[in-house]
């Protein structure tokens, strides 16, 4: 709860924020502790922009205006909420978190609510939109007034439902404080963001708090997942499970190929197909996560499946055929798991040889660099390391980190500049191959020393093909 007084502030307040650069007059400043930055020494200078309050979690010089609350984070999302008027109360928020397949549960999600008559929103990786409107984009999560504001807006435009990817990061800072969901999804858990949480534990303890400490209607647990598993245990009644080992939605059958998907399941007692233009085996879960909720609100089976019929996903198994036999595709693929997943596939899908591309980011978690090197030496024929988003390291020291993982290097060519690497893959690509660009899928830039430069997978290789 936040204090009475600041509730009352609020009322009155022309805006919010956590910059001071932003505040004007009639605005309440909250001074966030950050990675670089700690919002209490700029209190001052909010107070002389013209802050009505600023709110605070440890002792300041000034006395007028300030109050002082135990977590500025949780209090600016909660105060967010109440400031834009309580969107999520007037909307029936879905949210998703996971390692992987946050980005495309969400859009199948979105499309089956489209399809069967209701206003979805979707804000996620790739951008907040509601139809073809819009918001922004940027974070998978983004910050709680941007959260807040947008619900707000989407509300304004006529939504009634959003569906939201929810990060780990999201959740230890409280970017969606204050949200009520009607439902919450887990897809799985494996090693990512490690250079941000201690250790896996403390990372499956971020992605708990969106069951243990938000309201919602029901949730949705991936049972085949180890961590799901033991969050579908704790949490009891309380959740539906899906996977091979579901207990409210069992998958019975999946087939997939280059051509789409087949997935028949039964779901409490009753059994459907269902076919859909999403390649890859992995697909099986994102596909059931998004029926495991969709058929538990009742929706038609039949606009479930229209809507399973074209599901576009930016950058995610995004296939290129070349007119010398090969097929290419782009994925966002940059986890080990991830990796598997996708070269799995293609390994099982190929009539010749899988040609994997990928490199590593820069100022992230390093002990993935090397089983993402040997998730690639695994399912791939030829591997090309090169640079993914190298930020402030050195893109030869990244990729020495990934070479770390492979034992046969004769397999392995080094091209630290993405744009020759992919040359190059497409170069000796042959009839039946497969050729793998993992890492970057939809973004459209390279961060390289503090600076992104234009750069699309999918444009670099339309031009190439």
């Amino acid at each position: 709860m936040i204090p009475a007084e600041l509730e009352a502030i609020l009322k009155e307040a022309q805006g919010i924020t956590a910059d001071s650069r932003e505040v004007r007059e009639g605005y309440v400043f909250f001074a966030i502790r950050g990675t670089r930055f700690d919002g209490h020494e700029f209190v001052q200078e909010a107070l002389k922009r013209g802050a009505l309050a600023v709110v605070v979690e440890r002792d300041v010089e000034a006395v007028q205006r300030v109050i002082k609350v135990e977590n500025t984070r949780k209090t600016l999302a909660e105060s967010a909420h109440l400031f834009y008027g309580r969107p999520s109360e007037s909307l029936k928020v879905v949210g998703v978190t996971g390692t992987n397949g946050k980005t495309t549960t969400t859009y199948i999600l979105e499309s089956i609510l489209k399809k069967s008559g209701s206003h979805a929103g979707l804000m996620g990786t790739i951008q907040y939109r509601l139809g073809d409107k819009v918001f922004g984009s940027g974070r998978t999560t983004p910050d709680p007034i941007t959260w807040h504001r947008t619900l707000r807006e989407m509300v304004g435009s006529g939504a009634t439902h959003v569906v939201a990817e929810v990060s780990s990061h999201a959740l230890d800072q409280y970017r969606v404080w204050g949200t009520e969901f009607e439902a919450v999804i887990f897809t799985n858990l494996t090693q990512d963001h490690l250079d941000y949480h201690r250790d896996m534990e403390d990372y499956f303890r971020a992605k708990a708090r969106l069951f243990f400490d938000y309201k919602y209607r029901f949730a949705v647990v991936n049972t085949d997942d180890p961590y799901g598993k033991r969050l579908a245990r704790d949490l009891g009644d309380r959740a539906l499970t899906y996977g091979r080992e579901g207990e409210t939605l069992r998958i019975e059958d999946f087939k997939t190929g280059f051509d789409g998907s087949e997935l028949r399941v039964s779901f409490k007692g009753k059994s459907f197909r269902f076919h859909s233009n999403l390649i890859g085996d992995f697909q099986a879960y994102n596909l059931s996560a998004a029926l495991c909720y969709t058929l538990e609100v009742g929706i038609d089976p039949n606009a479930i499946q229209e809507a399973l019929k074209d599901v576009h996903v930016p950058g995610r198994f995004e296939v290129h055929r070349s007119d010398r036999g090969f097929i290419a595709v782009v994925d966002y693929a940059h986890t080990p798991d991830a990796m598997d997943n996708v070269l799995r596939t293609m390994r099982r899908l190929t009539k010749n040889r899988v040609i994997c591309v990928f490199g590593a980011g820069g100022n992230r978690d390093r002990g993935k660099r090397p089983l993402m090197g040997k998730s690639a030496e695994k399912w791939s024929d030829v591997v090309i390391i090169t640079s993914d988003n190298p930020r402030d390291e050195e893109p030869e020291r990244i990729i020495e980190d990934i070479l770390k993982g492979v034992e046969d290097k004769g397999k392995v060519k080094v091209i630290p500049d993405r744009r020759e690497a992919i040359a190059e893959a497409l170069n000796i690509a042959k009839e039946g191959d497969i050729v793998a660009i993992l890492g970057k899928g939809h973004e459209d830039y390279q961060e390289i020393k503090g600076v992104k430069y234009p750069f699309s997978d999918s444009e670099v290789l339309k031009k190439f093909l």
